[in-house]
């Protein structure tokens, strides 16, 4: 047997800290999608943790990423969430930069008063896409983002892309539940049939494989349904849980995934995109209108048992547990690696 992590790790915020620049800062994110950046000049804006973050295509047709602020005096350069514009003016004093990140105009300084006006630009973050979604990093020696996926390349190839399904939108929703009680939860299917009762009565169990893979630093879930009060699901499937908060869920007619955002030691939001394939979907027998609701019903089922465990680890009552080698597998190897980064935490206590 392996013991879990001590519950202070859960709800104590002088380790959300730390987690924020030794974990959050040095992984890639994923925010949103490359359909949402249509036409040059397109924008979105994101809170990542502490940070502000823009992403927008520029005048080229180039996707970057930029903090949302100003070299000047750290005003905001938009307020909105998403928008299109040729170039920012700060909110605060008005400076101008260009989508590409170029200082362009500092009003009310002198020409000659700003040294060296080409290290003034924007302060930029690195951004990438992969199947139809786009990530940003914070950190430059981050691995490139197809390194940092790993072996969950090979697998979607097995799987259509988002570029040939409709896509569906996406939901929005908070949970009281640090980021590590939802990463233990997803990592595991020891409680489908308790917390998720139609979706474990849709699955064949005993053909559910969970592996965990070095590569890319993810838990999977190769899996197969057969006739169950969840009409939503059919044939094989595989489901990823990737450190520290990137869900993936493919189908054979659909395709979603979600986004983990911690937002402090006892809280998190998610995001979830949704993609379908209605003529494969049809072949299968499922009602594509009945995809989207009943994922986000597993969704709301796994922040309510998530948010009952948030309250009793942070209750301080909690001496620690168990955690089971044929039932938790993913769990455990989720602790691992959450113990790997808190190593030199772990030794400053």
């Amino acid at each position: 047997m392996t013991t879990t992590l001590a519950h202070h790790y859960y709800h104590q915020p002088e380790v959300f800290g730390y987690e924020c620049e030794h974990i959050f800062k040095r992984h890639w994110w994923l925010v949103t999608t490359e359909a949402s950046f249509a036409e040059n000049g397109d924008y979105q804006t994101f809170k990542l943790m502490q940070w502000p973050l823009l992403v927008v295509r520029d005048q080229q047709g180039e996707l970057r990423g930029f903090y949302n602020l100003c070299r000047h005096r750290a005003g905001p350069l938009v307020n909105d969430a998403c928008g299109r514009r040729r170039d920012f003016v700060c909110r605060y004093h008005g400076w101008r930069y260009a989508c590409s990140g170029e200082l362009l105009k500092t009003p009310g300084f002198d020409k000659d008063e700003i040294a060296n006006p080409e290290n003034m630009g924007l302060l930029p973050i690195r951004v990438a896409c992969w199947n139809g979604l786009v990530f940003v990093c914070l950190d430059e020696a981050a691995p490139d983002l197809s390194d940092w996926l790993g072996d969950i390349v090979d697998i979607a190839a097995a799987y259509d892309n988002t570029a040939s399904m409709n896509y569906d939108g996406d939901v929005e929703k908070t949970a009281q539940s640090n980021w590590k009680t939802y990463g233990d939860n997803s990592c595991e299917g020891y409680h489908v049939g308790m917390v998720h009762q139609a979706l474990g009565s849709s699955m064949l169990r005993e053909s559910v494989t969970i592996d965990n893979y070095d590569n890319g630093q993810f838990v999977g879930f190769d899996v197969s349904y057969s006739d169950g009060s969840d009409a939503s699901r059919a044939g094989r499937g595989f489901w990823i849980y990737k450190f520290p908060g990137l869900l993936l869920h493919f189908a054979e007619y659909a395709f979603n995934a979600e986004s983990v955002f911690p937002l402090d030691a006892n809280s998190i939001r998610l995001q979830r995109w949704f993609w379908s394939h209605s003529e494969k979907a049809e072949q299968h027998g499922i009602d594509i209108a009945s995809i989207r609701p009943n994922s986000e019903k597993v969704i709301d089922e796994d922040i309510m048992i998530c948010e009952r465990v948030q309250t009793n680890l942070a209750s301080g009552a909690y001496p620690g547990g168990l955690l089971s080698a044929a039932q938790e597998p993913g769990t455990i190897y989720f602790q691992q690696l959450v113990r790997a980064a808190l190593s030199d935490f772990t030794e400053a206590e």
